[in-house]
């Protein structure tokens, strides 16, 4: 007995010579030998167990080494079968194929309704999201989702992820098995197809799409201790698929995904009863019986047989952006911020040949708890009624541009500039081309420079948390790393500050003697005052500034187009695409495996963040507006290289945003994600009202993608590419005079 252990110890001690610290192996062979024991009569089975475990030397293996498959199975249990007639003594030796041994086992998914789902040992023992995981309230309850002891950066996270009204739009999905099942690769997209193992399937009674079937990725997991249990699936829409809120949808896995030996799946026995319209036992026996029905009832009418199905769960999603915009519309319709101490720039305020630079200040309400940069706190606070409550005031710098052009009657046609993380207000007038290698930006020709040309006036404030708001901060100090939690506050404090800053420009009248003498060749006969035309709004990002672009381009009624440069978007993607913010990543979760985006802590960070997640609001911009709201029409200038955003993750935010591509094709994968909605093709110059939105109203969509200069970094293609400013300029000029936007040929 002590040899036969010995030498099973070795071999699993030699087939995880790659270990580091990070998970317990006991509950890994916990889960399988009672498994075996079901076909192979081990009267003595726990004592093995006890005698098993305690002979090997428990080390805990890291997470990001130990892989759950073919090969782990045979590591297990080929040398426990090869030497079973010497265990069990007299009895019949079982096959020694651990193919053979497992054919007589069911791979099914844990479906456990009296699971206790708040403790983390049981968290997946019921598929996730799953409409009977939602708290009275009706948020996810996730007190149970597994984080490790003491890490503050999961805590953080964790602490507001419940907040979320319903499940994501983007949410992935979680099944834990008893055995692994077929190896999946997230980079692979599972078609919306019915012959699919995997489906996604819009399954609500009142849906006008009910049926309709949606592509997905999934991913199999190594297990550690963290995050995830042994033999984990994942699955997730495609990235750039989002859901239609206040929308119930199903994943399904069917049978023929099979198991890690090419055996298919099985549903469990509550999971089977459910399928046969039986009544599970239980308190919500009931429940998961009505709620699923409508997932039956959609199988037969997609012609899917349910007795195929090994695995699935039923969710609703929730509507952040309409829940934002509620929020929003309130403190647009509580305060009215003034702009003042308008003057021209100390130094050249006057010079540039294109425009007037003014500076000033407006002063806006802060609704965040504690002080910037919220090491702690950090968080909206609410009154009893639901509404806002106002925490402190900050002085916040703005710059005006005023073009050298007559004004129009009804004031001049208004671009709003957003910075970047590491940019001024003052990046609206200085942020020029850099012209040569580690060179400075040309002053007087930022994006103010390129529509002047047009006769747009611009303005752009400082953003939370910039260098002019806090001087000691960096290009990071809005994720504030020590608490992750407070950067979605962070973010929603900005674009609502944005919001007010619109309100602000439209009541805005700039006298002429601000000006001066040379004002009088601008205003028509009888104005005296400078002033601006509240709608529509010409809305402009770069990087974290694009974020806030195509998020109060969802919202903001006022707002007509939406140029969005360099955006980051799809939190979880971004995160794992950029190998410097994955390190750091793996590092704060507390894992050293490598990340895909719907690891389980990083879809937690899409919920927690999910009220301001770029791409869950980019199909309302134009595909699905809010009710109230324009269709607006939309520019994506995309740079091939982008040291900060990757081609991946413009992928995706095409496809969310429902455009289409013109121009050179420099990377195909656009393509093949756009293919995913029938957004493929190049749209020939000019581009012009080519798509339709859901409610009818057609607008123009252009993704474009672009090489850099070889001078700086493609992510400042807005600056560097006489094409791009040449586009997003005739974009505007076309919008305001016709009010139909187009993107001439490059």
């Amino acid at each position: 007995m002590d040899n036969i252990f010995s030498r099973l110890s070795d071999n699993l001690s030699e087939s995880f010579n790659s270990v580091t610290k990070g998970f317990n192996l006991t509950d890994t062979i916990e889960d399988l030998l009672p498994n075996i024991a079901t076909v192979i009569p081990l009267t003595n089975a726990p004592q093995l167990f006890d005698e098993f475990v305690s002979s090997i030397d428990l080390v805990d293996l890291g997470g990001n080494i130990l892989e759950f498959g073919g090969d782990i199975l045979e590591t297990l249990a080929n040398p426990f079968v090869n030497n079973l007639e010497d265990i069990i003594g007299n009895n019949p030796t079982p096959q020694t194929s651990i193919s053979d041994l497992i054919t007589g086992l069911n791979t099914v998914s844990t479906f456990d309704l009296e699971a206790d789902l708040t403790n983390e040992d049981n968290f997946y023992n019921l598929p996730y999201p799953n409409d009977l995981r939602l708290t009275p309230d009706g948020n996810p309850d996730l007190s149970g989702f597994p984080i490790p002891d003491n890490n503050i950066f999961a805590e953080s996270i964790k602490s507001i992820a419940d907040d979320s009204p319903g499940f994501p739009t983007n949410t992935a999905g979680y099944f834990r098995f008893n055995f692994p099942v077929a190896t999946q690769d997230f980079d692979d997209v599972i078609a919306a197809d019915t012959d699919s193992p995997i489906l996604l399937i819009d399954i609500d009674p009142d849906s006008p799409n009910r049926g309709e079937l949606l592509p997905t990725v999934a991913s199999t997991f190594r297990p550690d201790v963290n995050y995830v249990p042994p033999f984990l699936l994942g699955v997730a829409p495609a990235p750039g698929i989002i859901l239609n809120p206040n929308r119930t949808y199903a994943y399904v896995v069917k049978s023929s995904l099979d198991n890690a030996i090419g055996r298919p799946l099985n549903a469990s026995p509550t999971l089977q009863q459910l399928i046969d319209g039986e009544t599970p036992q239980g308190e919500l026996g009931d429940e998961a019986r009505e709620l699923y029905q409508p997932l039956w009832e959609t199988l037969d009418d997609i012609e899917v047989n349910p007795d195929d199905v090994a695995a699935a769960t039923v969710f609703t999603t929730g509507d952040v952006v309409a829940e934002f915009a509620k929020l929003s519309d309130e403190i647009v319709e509580r305060y009215d911020v003034t702009i003042e101490n308008l003057q021209l720039a100390p130094e050249d305020g006057a010079s540039n040949p294109r425009f007037y630079e003014l500076q000033g200040t407006v002063t806006m309400p802060q609704f965040q708890e504690g002080t910037p940069p919220f090491d702690t706190e950090g968080l909206f606070e609410f009154d009893q009624n639901g509404f806002l409550i106002e925490q402190r005031t900050e002085e916040v710098p703005v710059t005006i541009t005023i073009p050298k052009t007559p004004m129009p009657d009804g004031g001049y046609p208004l671009m709003a500039y957003f910075h970047g993380s590491s940019g001024l207000t003052t990046q609206l007038v200085d942020r020029g081309a850099i012209t040569e290698p580690g060179g400075e930006p040309t002053p007087g020709e930022g994006p103010a420079f390129v529509v002047a040309e047009k006769g747009f006036a611009a303005v752009s404030s400082a953003l939370p948390l910039n260098e002019q708001r806090f001087p000691d901060g960096s290009n990071t100090t809005y994720y504030n790393v020590q608490n992750l939690a407070a950067f979605r506050d962070t973010f929603r404090q900005t674009v609502i500050e944005q919001r007010l800053l619109l309100e602000a420009m439209e009541d805005l009248k700039i006298p002429s003697e601000v000006i001066g003498s040379q004002a009088d060749v601008l205003l028509p006969d009888g104005k005296t005052d400078f002033g601006f035309q509240s709608s529509p709004v010409m809305a402009f990002g770069q990087s974290y500034g694009a974020q806030v672009a195509n998020v109060i381009g969802a919202i903001e009624p006022k707002i007509g187009t939406v140029v969005s440069s360099g955006s980051p978007a799809y939190f979880a993607l971004q995160a794992v695409e950029n190998e410097e913010i994955a390190s750091l990543g793996r590092l704060l979760v507390g894992t050293l495996q490598e990340l895909n985006p719907i690891y389980p802590a990083l879809n937690l960070v899409e919920t927690a963040w999910g009220a301001v997640e770029p791409i869950v609001y980019m199909p309302h911009i134009a595909q699905r507006p809010l009710p109230g709201n324009p269709v607006r029409s939309i520019y994506q200038p995309v740079g091939k290289g982008d040291t900060i955003v990757s081609e991946n993750v413009f992928n995706a935010q095409a496809l969310a945003a429902g455009v289409e591509q013109a121009g050179e094709i420099l990377w195909s994968e656009m393509q093949e994600s756009l293919a995913l909605q029938g957004l493929d093709g190049i749209v020939p110059y000019p581009v012009a009202n080519n798509l339709v939105s859901e409610n009818g109203t057609p607008y123009t969509g252009v993704v474009v993608q672009y090489e850099g200069d070889g001078i700086a970094d493609s992510h400042g293609i807005f600056a560097q590419l006489d094409e791009v400013k040449e586009q997003y300029s005739e974009f505007f000029d076309s919008f305001q005079e016709t009010g139909i936007a187009v993107v001439p040929a490059s």
